[in-house]
This record gives C-alpha cells, structure tokens and sequence, in this order.
C-alpha cells in the first residue's frame, strides 16, 4: 500500500505523517487523517471491510486553521491511495467475474459517460437549481471536448488532468454536483483501465 498510517489518540495526537500546513494556512484535521488511513490500511491489509477507491476519492477531511497538515501533501497521498484500491478492485473484479465481464461493465459505463459529454453545447448538464451560482459551461464544455476525443480515443488524458480541473462560477451555470459526478465517473474509468 503506497500510504502508511500511524496511530492517533482521541485528542488528535498523531506521529507526523505529513508536513504541517504553513502557519496561517488551514490544513486537514490531523487526528481525521490518520484514523482514516488507519482504517484504510487494514481494508487493503484484508482485515477490515468498507472503504473503495471511490470512498478515497470523495473522502473529506476538516480544515483547522492550525496545527493541520499540509493540505497538498495529503491530497497526492489519497491519490496514490485511491489508484493502490482501485487496481486491488480491479484484480479482484477480473477473478470474480472474468475479464471479458469487467472490461465490458467498463466500456459501458464509458459509452454513458461519452453520451453525456458529447451532447450539444449548454445542454451537456442541468442548470444549477434556482438563482444560484454553478460552473461556467463554456469551460466545461470545453473540458466535454477533451474527454470526448479521449474516449474516442484520439487523445490521452490522466487521472491528475482531471482531478485538477478547475472550472470559473456563472450564475445559472451548470448544476456543479452533476457534473462532479461525471468527472468522477471519469476517474473511475480511467484507474479501471490502467
């Protein structure tokens, strides 16, 4: 497992794992941190159940204004973290259920995300409910175009790339936790297919 995690008490007292944040910067809840990579190392280990790539991928630590570790430095560790579970899942998958049975739950799931982001310009999601703020559509209409040549596979893209992308706010732009699923989706499918 690429993450090691050490003990913490109920007060929050932990081994460094991590750099602590720059003081004045907020960083994660140490005691959070570590006693979820507790947890985690004893699921990849086999001696506890519960925890996916996918639980790593949207697992969110409290900011503490201070005495909190560096934010970065932990965020790169959930990734390589989430990519060590999502290859476990995936041998596991191909054992269970074969190769050929993985591979096509796969394409599927690609050709749905594909059917999304294909469609037509301001249409590829539902607007942000109300009169509120979502993500700006051209931006992610964009960033549509480059998933789609990447599952048309005429262009390459990383998990980071995705991971990293940033969209501008408009007000009436497109319904973010819609299209944060997507992308998370699109993660999935990627590690699936490393």
């Amino acid at each position: 497992m690429p993450v090691s995690a050490r003990s913490a008490d109920h007060n929050g007292a932990v081994s460094e794992l991590f750099p602590d944040a720059p003081k004045g910067v907020p960083g994660y809840h140490k005691y959070e941190v570590s006693v979820f990579l507790d947890r985690a190392k004893r699921v990849y280990e086999g001696s506890e159940n519960g925890i996916t790539s996918s639980d790593i991928r949207q697992v969110i630590f409290t900011l503490t204004p201070k005495n909190g570790f560096e934010t970065t430095a932990v965020d790169q560790a959930l990734w390589r973290l989430e990519e060590a579970f999502a290859s476990k899942e995936r041998e596991s998958a191909t054992q269970t259920t074969g190769e050929a049975s993985f591979y096509k739950n796969i394409r599927q799931q690609a050709q749905e995300i594909l059917d999304r982001v294909a469609r037509p310009r301001k249409e590829k999601f539902r607007q942000a409910p109300g009169i509120r703020v979502g993500y700006h559509q051209g931006d992610v209409d964009h960033f549509c175009d480059r998933l789609v040549r990447y599952f048309q596979g005429d262009e390459p893209l990383s998990v980071a790339t995705v991971r990293n992308q940033k969209f501008r706010t408009q007000l009436g732009g497109y319904d973010e936790i819609q299209v944060d699923k997507v992308l998370d989706e699109t993660v999935s499918v990627i590690l699936a297919v490393r």
